[in-house]
Protein backbone atom coordinates (compact mmCIF):
# COMPACT_ATOMS: atom_id res chain seq x y z
CA UNK A 1 0.00 0.00 0.00
CA UNK A 2 2.58 2.37 1.12
CA UNK A 3 4.96 1.53 -2.27
CA UNK A 4 1.43 2.16 -4.24
CA UNK A 5 0.76 5.48 -2.36
CA UNK A 6 4.36 6.67 -3.08
CA UNK A 7 4.20 5.73 -6.79
CA UNK A 8 1.05 7.68 -7.40
CA UNK A 9 2.46 10.80 -5.89
CA UNK A 10 5.85 10.20 -8.31
CA UNK A 11 3.62 9.96 -10.98
CA UNK A 12 1.28 13.22 -10.09
CA UNK A 13 4.78 15.02 -9.49
CA UNK A 14 6.13 14.05 -12.94
CA UNK A 15 2.75 14.92 -14.85
CA UNK A 16 2.01 18.31 -12.75
CA UNK A 17 5.80 20.02 -12.57
CA UNK A 18 7.38 20.89 -15.71
CA UNK A 19 10.47 22.16 -13.68
CA UNK A 20 10.92 18.24 -11.77
CA UNK A 21 10.35 16.85 -15.43
CA UNK A 22 13.17 19.37 -17.15
CA UNK A 23 15.30 17.72 -14.44
CA UNK A 24 14.84 14.24 -14.75
CA UNK A 25 15.14 14.24 -18.95
CA UNK A 26 15.30 10.80 -20.09
CA UNK A 27 14.30 8.73 -16.65
CA UNK A 28 10.67 10.06 -17.12
CA UNK A 29 10.47 7.59 -20.39
CA UNK A 30 12.18 4.61 -18.49
CA UNK A 31 9.95 5.23 -15.74
CA UNK A 32 6.37 4.89 -17.61
CA UNK A 33 8.21 1.55 -18.96
CA UNK A 34 8.52 0.39 -15.88
CA UNK A 35 5.38 2.11 -14.51
CA UNK A 36 3.17 0.23 -17.08
CA UNK A 37 5.05 -3.45 -16.37
CA UNK A 38 2.58 -6.07 -15.60
CA UNK A 39 3.21 -7.73 -12.24
CA UNK A 40 2.30 -11.43 -13.12
CA UNK A 41 -1.47 -11.95 -12.24
CA UNK A 42 -2.42 -8.09 -11.89
CA UNK A 43 -4.27 -6.10 -14.36
CA UNK A 44 -1.54 -2.91 -14.03
CA UNK A 45 -0.77 -2.84 -17.77
CA UNK A 46 -4.20 -2.94 -18.85
CA UNK A 47 -5.66 -0.46 -16.45
CA UNK A 48 -2.77 2.12 -17.15
CA UNK A 49 -2.88 1.30 -21.22
CA UNK A 50 -6.41 1.27 -21.93
CA UNK A 51 -6.89 4.66 -22.00
CA UNK A 52 -4.23 4.92 -24.37
CA UNK A 53 -5.84 2.50 -27.06
CA UNK A 54 -9.28 3.13 -27.80
CA UNK A 55 -11.31 0.66 -30.55
CA UNK A 56 -9.73 -2.63 -29.50
CA UNK A 57 -11.57 -5.01 -27.89
CA UNK A 58 -11.92 -5.10 -23.77
CA UNK A 59 -9.89 -7.92 -23.27
CA UNK A 60 -6.85 -7.64 -25.43
CA UNK A 61 -4.68 -4.36 -25.46
CA UNK A 62 -1.54 -3.61 -27.56
CA UNK A 63 0.06 -0.08 -28.56
CA UNK A 64 -0.68 0.42 -32.28
CA UNK A 65 1.60 3.19 -32.51
CA UNK A 66 4.16 0.55 -32.41
CA UNK A 67 3.60 -1.86 -35.14
CA UNK A 68 6.10 -2.39 -37.59
CA UNK A 69 6.31 -3.65 -40.92
CA UNK A 70 8.58 -6.65 -41.70
CA UNK A 71 7.67 -9.89 -44.00
CA UNK A 72 7.96 -13.11 -41.86
CA UNK A 73 11.08 -15.56 -41.59
CA UNK A 74 10.96 -19.07 -43.42
CA UNK A 75 10.65 -20.75 -40.40
CA UNK A 76 7.11 -18.60 -38.86
CA UNK A 77 6.08 -18.79 -42.58
CA UNK A 78 5.67 -21.92 -43.11
CA UNK A 79 4.09 -22.58 -39.48
CA UNK A 80 1.94 -19.89 -40.40
CA UNK A 81 0.31 -21.27 -43.97
CA UNK A 82 0.02 -24.66 -41.92
CA UNK A 83 -1.78 -22.80 -39.30
CA UNK A 84 -4.08 -21.45 -41.84
CA UNK A 85 -4.63 -24.59 -43.55
CA UNK A 86 -5.87 -25.97 -40.42
CA UNK A 87 -8.30 -23.22 -39.22
CA UNK A 88 -9.81 -23.95 -43.11
CA UNK A 89 -9.58 -27.19 -42.92
CA UNK A 90 -8.41 -27.42 -46.62
CA UNK A 91 -4.83 -28.69 -45.77
CA UNK A 92 -3.53 -30.84 -48.29
CA UNK A 93 -0.01 -33.20 -48.59
CA UNK A 94 1.82 -33.94 -51.61
CA UNK A 95 3.63 -36.65 -52.05
CA UNK A 96 6.91 -35.44 -51.21
CA UNK A 97 5.07 -34.27 -47.26
CA UNK A 98 4.91 -30.49 -47.93
CA UNK A 99 1.93 -28.45 -47.56
CA UNK A 100 0.53 -28.03 -50.90
CA UNK A 101 -2.85 -26.23 -49.65
CA UNK A 102 -4.84 -25.52 -53.25
CA UNK A 103 -5.93 -22.01 -53.91
CA UNK A 104 -3.89 -20.43 -50.81
CA UNK A 105 -1.97 -17.43 -51.46
CA UNK A 106 0.13 -15.91 -48.22
CA UNK A 107 2.13 -12.60 -49.07
CA UNK A 108 5.28 -12.77 -46.13
CA UNK A 109 4.86 -9.47 -45.19
CA UNK A 110 3.04 -8.74 -41.48
CA UNK A 111 3.18 -6.45 -39.24
CA UNK A 112 4.91 -7.00 -35.85
CA UNK A 113 4.21 -6.45 -31.72
CA UNK A 114 6.78 -6.95 -29.14
CA UNK A 115 3.86 -7.45 -26.53
CA UNK A 116 0.44 -7.22 -25.32
CA UNK A 117 -1.91 -7.57 -22.54
CA UNK A 118 -4.62 -10.16 -22.19
CA UNK A 119 -7.03 -10.29 -19.27
CA UNK A 120 -4.53 -7.61 -17.89
CA UNK A 121 -1.76 -9.65 -18.30
CA UNK A 122 1.55 -9.44 -20.44
CA UNK A 123 2.51 -11.23 -22.75
CA UNK A 124 5.95 -10.42 -24.89
CA UNK A 125 7.93 -11.72 -27.23
CA UNK A 126 11.74 -13.47 -25.96
CA UNK A 127 13.74 -10.48 -27.33
CA UNK A 128 11.49 -8.05 -25.62
CA UNK A 129 11.02 -9.50 -21.96
CA UNK A 130 12.01 -13.31 -21.39
CA UNK A 131 10.23 -14.02 -18.14
CA UNK A 132 7.10 -12.63 -20.15
CA UNK A 133 7.50 -14.77 -22.63
CA UNK A 134 7.05 -18.31 -21.86
CA UNK A 135 3.67 -19.57 -21.65
CA UNK A 136 1.36 -22.53 -20.77
CA UNK A 137 -1.03 -22.98 -24.23
CA UNK A 138 -3.44 -25.31 -26.18
CA UNK A 139 -1.94 -26.39 -29.14
CA UNK A 140 -5.43 -26.81 -31.38
CA UNK A 141 -3.50 -28.20 -34.26
CA UNK A 142 -2.59 -30.80 -31.89
CA UNK A 143 -6.31 -32.07 -31.00
CA UNK A 144 -7.43 -35.51 -31.60
CA UNK A 145 -10.68 -37.35 -32.07
CA UNK A 146 -10.33 -37.80 -28.52
CA UNK A 147 -10.80 -34.26 -27.61
CA UNK A 148 -8.01 -31.64 -26.83
CA UNK A 149 -4.46 -32.26 -26.43
CA UNK A 150 -2.55 -31.72 -23.31
CA UNK A 151 -1.35 -27.98 -22.90
CA UNK A 152 2.28 -27.51 -23.15
CA UNK A 153 4.86 -25.23 -22.15
CA UNK A 154 6.45 -22.79 -24.67
CA UNK A 155 8.03 -20.09 -25.56
CA UNK A 156 6.78 -16.75 -27.82
CA UNK A 157 9.35 -15.45 -30.53
CA UNK A 158 7.23 -13.54 -32.70
CA UNK A 159 3.68 -11.75 -32.51
CA UNK A 160 2.17 -10.04 -35.68
CA UNK A 161 -0.75 -9.13 -37.48
CA UNK A 162 -1.27 -10.06 -41.30
CA UNK A 163 -4.56 -9.29 -43.04
CA UNK A 164 -3.42 -10.34 -46.69
CA UNK A 165 -4.77 -14.01 -46.21
CA UNK A 166 -6.54 -15.30 -49.55
CA UNK A 167 -8.00 -18.49 -50.49
CA UNK A 168 -10.45 -20.20 -52.95
CA UNK A 169 -13.09 -19.83 -50.93
CA UNK A 170 -12.71 -15.92 -50.25
CA UNK A 171 -12.18 -15.31 -53.74
CA UNK A 172 -15.11 -16.97 -54.98
CA UNK A 173 -17.24 -15.46 -51.63
CA UNK A 174 -15.78 -12.59 -50.14
CA UNK A 175 -16.42 -12.36 -46.24
CA UNK A 176 -17.32 -9.29 -44.66
CA UNK A 177 -13.96 -7.54 -43.09
CA UNK A 178 -13.58 -8.47 -39.10
CA UNK A 179 -13.84 -4.99 -36.99
CA UNK A 180 -9.96 -5.94 -35.08
CA UNK A 181 -7.54 -7.95 -37.33
CA UNK A 182 -6.45 -11.10 -35.88
CA UNK A 183 -3.61 -11.42 -34.43
CA UNK A 184 -0.94 -14.29 -34.24
CA UNK A 185 1.75 -15.95 -32.10
CA UNK A 186 4.41 -17.90 -32.51
CA UNK A 187 5.72 -20.20 -29.95
CA UNK A 188 7.87 -22.64 -29.76
CA UNK A 189 7.11 -25.65 -27.34
CA UNK A 190 9.58 -27.19 -25.10
CA UNK A 191 10.16 -30.70 -25.52
CA UNK A 192 8.06 -33.29 -23.62
CA UNK A 193 10.50 -35.28 -21.10
CA UNK A 194 12.84 -38.06 -21.47
CA UNK A 195 11.36 -41.26 -20.22
CA UNK A 196 13.90 -41.84 -17.73
CA UNK A 197 13.03 -39.02 -15.64
CA UNK A 198 9.29 -40.16 -15.68
CA UNK A 199 9.21 -40.80 -11.95
CA UNK A 200 10.61 -37.85 -11.19
CA UNK A 201 8.43 -36.02 -13.55
CA UNK A 202 5.49 -37.85 -10.77
CA UNK A 203 6.66 -36.25 -8.16
CA UNK A 204 5.67 -32.97 -8.82
CA UNK A 205 2.72 -33.71 -11.04
CA UNK A 206 1.04 -35.08 -8.14
CA UNK A 207 0.48 -31.88 -6.62
CA UNK A 208 -1.47 -30.46 -9.63
CA UNK A 209 -1.05 -27.39 -10.73
CA UNK A 210 1.15 -26.39 -7.63
CA UNK A 211 3.60 -28.58 -8.22
CA UNK A 212 4.24 -28.00 -11.99
CA UNK A 213 6.39 -30.50 -14.19
CA UNK A 214 9.21 -31.18 -15.92
CA UNK A 215 10.30 -31.19 -19.45
CA UNK A 216 13.66 -30.62 -21.68
CA UNK A 217 15.28 -27.40 -22.12
CA UNK A 218 15.35 -28.10 -25.57
CA UNK A 219 12.83 -25.96 -28.37
CA UNK A 220 10.24 -27.95 -30.74
CA UNK A 221 9.50 -26.43 -34.28
CA UNK A 222 7.18 -23.13 -34.02
CA UNK A 223 3.71 -23.36 -33.96
CA UNK A 224 0.84 -20.73 -34.27
CA UNK A 225 -1.87 -19.88 -32.15
CA UNK A 226 -4.14 -16.99 -31.40
CA UNK A 227 -4.19 -14.95 -28.04
CA UNK A 228 -7.12 -17.28 -26.66
CA UNK A 229 -5.15 -20.40 -26.56
CA UNK A 230 -2.93 -18.98 -23.96
CA UNK A 231 -3.94 -20.49 -20.67
CA UNK A 232 -1.03 -18.64 -18.61
CA UNK A 233 2.65 -17.82 -17.53
CA UNK A 234 4.96 -20.09 -16.80
CA UNK A 235 7.58 -19.54 -14.28
CA UNK A 236 11.15 -21.51 -15.53
CA UNK A 237 13.63 -23.42 -13.73
CA UNK A 238 16.81 -24.76 -15.06
CA UNK A 239 17.54 -28.16 -12.67
CA UNK A 240 20.27 -31.05 -13.46
CA UNK A 241 18.29 -34.20 -12.51
CA UNK A 242 20.21 -37.39 -12.99
CA UNK A 243 22.58 -35.68 -15.21
CA UNK A 244 19.70 -34.30 -17.88
CA UNK A 245 19.52 -30.74 -18.11
CA UNK A 246 16.03 -30.45 -17.58
CA UNK A 247 13.36 -27.51 -16.93
CA UNK A 248 10.83 -27.21 -14.22
CA UNK A 249 7.37 -25.63 -15.48
CA UNK A 250 5.57 -23.89 -12.79
CA UNK A 251 1.83 -22.48 -14.35
CA UNK A 252 1.14 -19.20 -12.99
CA UNK A 253 -2.27 -16.52 -13.19
CA UNK A 254 -4.73 -18.21 -14.23
CA UNK A 255 -4.72 -21.84 -13.72
CA UNK A 256 -7.80 -22.43 -11.62
CA UNK A 257 -9.57 -22.43 -15.19
CA UNK A 258 -8.11 -25.30 -16.10
CA UNK A 259 -6.66 -27.31 -13.05
CA UNK A 260 -7.18 -30.78 -14.39
CA UNK A 261 -4.52 -29.69 -17.27
CA UNK A 262 -1.75 -31.07 -15.05
CA UNK A 263 -3.44 -34.08 -13.75
CA UNK A 264 -1.11 -37.11 -13.05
Amino acid sequence: MHSSIREANLHALLSDDSEVRSHVGNLVEVYEGIRAQDVRGTRLAHMVDAVHLAGQEPHLVYDGMRLRKSNLPDFVLAPFVRFLNYKQQASTVDSNGRDNPPGTAIHPEAKFLDKFSLRGVQYSTVNCRMRNSHILFQNLQSDSCNGPSEPEPGQITHIFFHSGVSTAHTLTKPKPKPLHPDIYICVRPYLSLQTELTNMDQMYRRFGFAGGFLCRRELASPVIIYPSSIISHVAVTPLHIKGYPVLHILPMDRVRRRRHCLSP
